[in-house]
């Protein structure tokens, strides 16, 4: 097993060699009839950990609440960087015979000189990383996916890849690897399992329409959930009338400054109080709480606005609420996140993943949503580490529509 510091030092090393893009390159899989086969690497691998909810379920299959599903691609490669000393990936592995390789290259290869996989699992999350100033801990997702365009660049094509969570904790580097996943035509879906889980009561999301204003309800730290937090927000916020927009600006307020806010106005107070109380396990009121609270405050550029709260103490819960322009009645829900073992809102997410390497393309959402969820929240975390200032956005100028549901994922939210 490689060290994270050789590890680091590989991915620096590769990130010079990938300043431009082949010429030609052509996303490719197997032929049509054979199982995918899939490489999924992982900076550790123990009880709870994502890897758990993703790599064990790819490898032994889906459990929905009335029924389970195999699983649709094989696992023929594992990377792991770190054994956890609570580590399962290692007896997994080996209970179901799946080579272990020192390094990513070798992984993608399978031990030879040449991509040899149909598609690419990157889970850079957990393990011993550091914090930097700002509070965002340093997991190498940039140094691994790096690495992983060098071997298709080596091979001359690339492969379906997924990217659990927010690109990087770098937006200079996220930018980039968001031209190179552009320029290279590399079929890319990111994020979390937010948007794949239930939620109740039952809503339908806001196809088509004007809002007044998206309040999201998240909680936990600033940037490891305040990413889970955001998404929640704009999987709403992106299926508003005219699609995306791009973001025009973003202010963190954290502490007692939130509920000063709160009863000021700055946010519609109905709307924010029904997505609080959508939450199902409580404790006091919000305002009970000020230490590692957060809001997040969104300026779109075509003038909508969303609010993200974190009330650390109150919940440990995501919710929504929103209304529509011109109406009375607020929709507000709160998700419904399974426990372990099964973690049945990861298995719609691993369905979603199986689907894009057997079809070679994205089939949930585009790559538009975690890009600009990773801006702002890189955004949010300079303004939250500058005080609180409101941090205009100039790069978050882009637009996106959402991609339909399909209409075989009775799991997820329409």
């Amino acid at each position: 097993m490689t060290t994270r510091r050789d590890f680091i030092k590989a991915g620096i090393g590769a990130a010079a060699s990938t300043a431009l893009p082949v010429p030609g390159l052509q996303a490719q899989s197997a032929g049509e009839g054979e199982r995918k086969k899939l490489a999924v690497l992982l900076t550790t691998y123990f009880a709870g950990s994502h890897g758990e909810c993703y790599c064990t379920k790819l490898v032994e299959g889906k459990q929905f609440d009335d029924h389970y599903e195999a699983p649709l691609c094989d696992v023929v490669a594992i990377h792991l960087m770190e054994v956890d000393k609570n580590d399962v990936g290692v007896a997994l592995a080996k209970r179901h015979g799946i080579p272990m390789y020192p390094t990513i290259a070798q992984a993608l290869c399978r031990g030879g000189d040449t991509l040899a996989v149909d598609g690419v699992v990157i889970i850079g999350e957990h393990g011993t990383y550091p914090l930097n100033v700002k509070g965002q801990q340093l997991y190498p997702r940039r140094e691994m996916f790096d690495q992983v365009v060098n071997v298709f660049r080596q091979s001359g094509r690339v492969v379906p890849c997924f990217n659990d969570k927010h690109m990087s904790w770098n937006w200079t580097w996220a930018k980039y690897m968001w031209r190179t996943i552009n320029q290279m035509h590399i079929p890319w879906m990111a994020g979390s399992s937010l948007p794949f889980a239930k939620f109740e009561p039952l809503a339908s999301l806001p196809h088509g329409e004007r809002l007044d204003h998206i309040v999201a309800v998240g909680y936990g730290g600033l940037e490891s959930y305040g990413f889970h937090s955001l998404e929640t927000g704009q999987r709403i916020a992106e299926c508003r009338a005219g699609g995306e927009s791009g973001v025009r600006s973003v202010q963190v307020l954290s502490g007692a400054e939130v509920w000063k806010a709160h009863e000021a106005g700055v946010w519609p107070r109905d709307i924010a109080e029904a997505a609080l109380l959508a939450c199902k396990q409580t404790k006091g009121k919000p305002q009970d709480y000020t230490n590692e609270v957060f809001a997040f405050d969104i300026t779109y550029r075509d003038g909508q606005r969303m609010t993200v709260l974190m009330p650390n103490g109150y919940c440990q819960e995501f919710a929504f609420g929103y209304r529509v322009k011109n109406e009375k009645q607020i929709v507000s829900a709160s998700y419904i996140l399974d426990p372990l073992p099964r973690l049945k809102h990861f298995s719609a997410t691993v369905r979603s993943l199986e689907e894009m390497y057997i079809s070679g393309k994205p089939t949930s959402h585009t790559g538009e949503r975690t890009y600009l969820t990773t801006g702002l929240l890189a955004y949010g975390v300079d303004s939250h580490y500058k005080g609180g200032v409101k941090i205009n956005t100039p790069d978050l100028n882009f637009a996106y529509q959402p991609l339909p549901t399909p209409d075989h994922w009775k799991e997820v939210m329409r």
